[in-house]
Formats: structure tokens, C-alpha cells, sequence
């Protein structure tokens, strides 16, 4: 079944509470009416500790014996081990500068038309932000030891946490996967600023979520930016494993438009393919982009002594990069993501 996102979304929220406009006696009245509901957010940046996606039954297939059960796990975001920033972010940018995302919600309803039925439309812009930026971070796949997960008792909510009091070491039962090394940024075409249209109940767009605006890059800058998918860790605990610097890019200056994309949730597959899922997509041809993975690495990242250390050589080799590798004017056509089994 799908699962709830737990962690510390109470954190990320807040700023957005704390930032909401309010409404005067004359604002309100204008609210009711023909034209619906306008919120407006302003915050500049989002500091989180841990971010848990937890598959609370742990269930392998659907109807599986009480045999099969795994047991709680998760998807966790937090900082990696011995990490500089202790607080992972992400950072609302406007012409290279921290700014407020200046998100507008503008929310209103309408009968439908015929049997299409009523429905909630809410139109999402972000009005001055055309970047922004992901800190340095990990992702954590983690058991259900005691206090890693966080977790609902009733109406309590138990904060857990990976590490253990130090905020270096890992509590067993928790295994990195993933590291960006030096963050991640998105950047959107100034001229062209991301936005969402939101439909609940029948949907007349045609899709829950349609997505706006167009994509300048992710990571443009330099040869990318650095991710590792983590194997393990050498005698001073730096990471081993795949290393590369990620780097999209836009291949026309109108930029990668986001126009086509969707996203939405689907009920069980009369066809047998499965529970619910979330689903993300492209509907057509999509613009073109030019992807690139520099400075792929196997092994250890650490800079490398000038030794015979078997750690830092393959049958007598020294781990070293093996070049770069991508594509130019690429797309895709109809693309459809499916995330279920959670």
C-alpha cells in the first residue's frame, strides 16, 4: 500500500505556516466569492535534520504469506557521515541570489461539466525563484532498529534519527547509498518559471498534476555536480564505490520545457499490473538535452598516497578515472514512471 511520508516534515512545513500571508476584513470577503482562494508563500530557504519514506508493513507482494513479512523500513535524507553542513537545505534562488520562492496558490472550484463532475482546481507559480539548490546530503536505506525511523503512536509523533549522539556514526542497521558530494541545483529558464496545475476529483486536464515552465539545467555549471553510489567505507571512513559528476543541460536556448510532463495517482491495474501507484510522465516528444557523466570512478575518491596500499589498487592498478560519458540533442517520447510496492 502506499505509505506515509514520515520524518521531519513538521520542520519543512513550518516556514511555509510561518510565512503565509494574512488576510484583512476585506481581503476575506473577497476570498468567498466567483474567484476563489489566493495564498501567498514567501520563504527563502528549508533546513531539515531527516526525512524518512517509510514502507510500514514491509510486505514483499500483495496477499503474501505472514512468513514473507520484513518488517519497517525506509528511504531516509540526512546529512552524510562527518559532514560539514549538519543540516541538509534547500536554498530559493532568483539571479544567483538567495530570494523568496514567492509561491502563489490560487485555489478555486467548479461544478463540472456533465458526468465529468465537480472538482478542485489549484494553480501553483513561483514567482522569483529560477533556481534553487539542494546542500550536500545522503540517502539512507534503514531497518526498523529502535529510535532510527521516526514513526506515529496513536496521535504521538516519535522522532527517530540514523545516527547515534554524535551525528558521525551511523546506528546499525542503516546503510548509505547514495551521496551528493557537493549538492545539486536546478535552474529554471528566468523567461519561463516553473508552475503546477493541481485538479482534485474528476480532473478535466486529464491528469492530477501538469506540470509548467522549462528547465534551463541541473548541475550546468563546471563538469557537474558529484554523486557516489556508496559500497562502503575505507580505514578513514571515506566512501567507496561509482563516482561520477552528473551535468543536464537544455540543447536549445528556449530550454526544456515542461509543458507535456504530468504526474498523478492511479488505482489498482484491472490488467493485474498492481496495487495504487504514483505515476510521472511525458505526454509526446519531449524537447531535447544533452546529459553528461564526467570523471566516472571507481573506488576510492580519496586523494591516493603515493604507495602500494592494495586498498587503493586493482590486481596491481591504481584506481584512477576512466574518462566521461553522455549525450547531445537526446529525448524521449511518451515516457511513463510507475512507483508502487511501497
Amino acid at each position: 500500500m502506499m505509505n506515509k511520508i514520515i520524518g521531519c516534515l513538521s520542520l519543512l512545513l513550518t516556514p511555509f505556516a510561518m510565512a503565509m500571508q494574512p488576510l484583512d476584513d476585506q481581503s476575506l470577503s473577497t476570498t468567498t466569492g466567483q474567484d476563489g482562494l489566493n495564498i501567498g508563500v514567501n520563504v527563502s530557504k528549508v533546513e531539515f535534520k531527516q526525512i524518512s519514506v517509510v514502507d510500514s508493513d514491509g510486505w514483499d507482494t500483495k496477499n503474501a504469506a505472514a512468513s514473507e513479512y520484513r518488517g519497517r523500513a525506509g528511504l531516509v535524507f540526512a546529512q552524510s557521515p562527518n559532514a560539514v553542513v549538519s543540516n541538509p537545505n534547500i536554498t530559493f534562488k532568483a539571479g544567483g541570489v538567495a530570494s523568496d520562492l514567492g509561491l502563489k496558490a490560487v485555489i478555486d472550484t467548479d461544478k463540472g461539466v456533465g458526468a465529468s463532475g465537480p472538482f478542485a482546481n489549484i494553480a501553483l507559480t513561483f514567482g522569483n525563484v529560477d533556481e534553487f539548490v539542494i546542500s550536500p546530503l545522503s540517502v539512507y536505506a534503514a531497518s526498523d532498529s529502535t529510535g532510527v525511523l521516526s514513526s506515529l503512536v496513536g496521535s504521538n509523533y516519535i522522532r527517530g534519527s540514523i545516527f547515534d549522539s554524535n551525528q558521525s556514526t551511523l546506528k546499525s542497521g542503516v546503510k548509505e547509498i547514495l551521496r551528493l558530494q557537493n549538492g545539486l541545483n536546478v535552474k529554471f529558464l528566468s523567461s519561463n518559471k516553473p508552475k503546477m496545475n493541481i485538479q482534485l476529483g474528476s480532473a478535466p486536464q486529464g491528469k492530477m498534476v501538469r506540470f509548467g515552465g522549462a528547465i534551463d539545467s541541473i548541475c550546468g555549471t563546471g563538469s557537474g555536480c558529484n554523486m557516489m553510489l556508496v559500497s562502503g567505507y575505507d580505514g578513514s571512513n571515506n566512501p567507496i564505490g561509482a563516482s561520477f559528476n552528473f551535468q543536464l543541460k537544455a540543447s536549445n536556448p528556449t530550454g526544456f520545457s515542461l509543458d507535456k510532463f504530468y504526474a498523478g495517482v492511479i488505482g489498482e491495474s484491472a490488467a493485474g499490473q498492481g496495487d495504487g501507484a504514483l505515476v510521472f510522465g511525458n505526454e509526446g516528444k519531449s524537447d531535447n538535452v544533452d546529459l553528461k557523466l564526467n570523471n566516472i570512478q571507481f573506488g576510492n575518491t580519496a586523494t591516493i598516497p603515493a604507495t602500494t596500499d592494495a586498498a587503493y589498487r586493482f590486481n596491481g592498478l591504481q584506481n584512477s578515472a576512466i574518462g566521461n560519458i553522455g549525450f547531445t540533442n537526446a529525448s524521449v517520447t511518451d515516457l511513463k514512471i510507475r512507483v508502487n510496492g511501497m
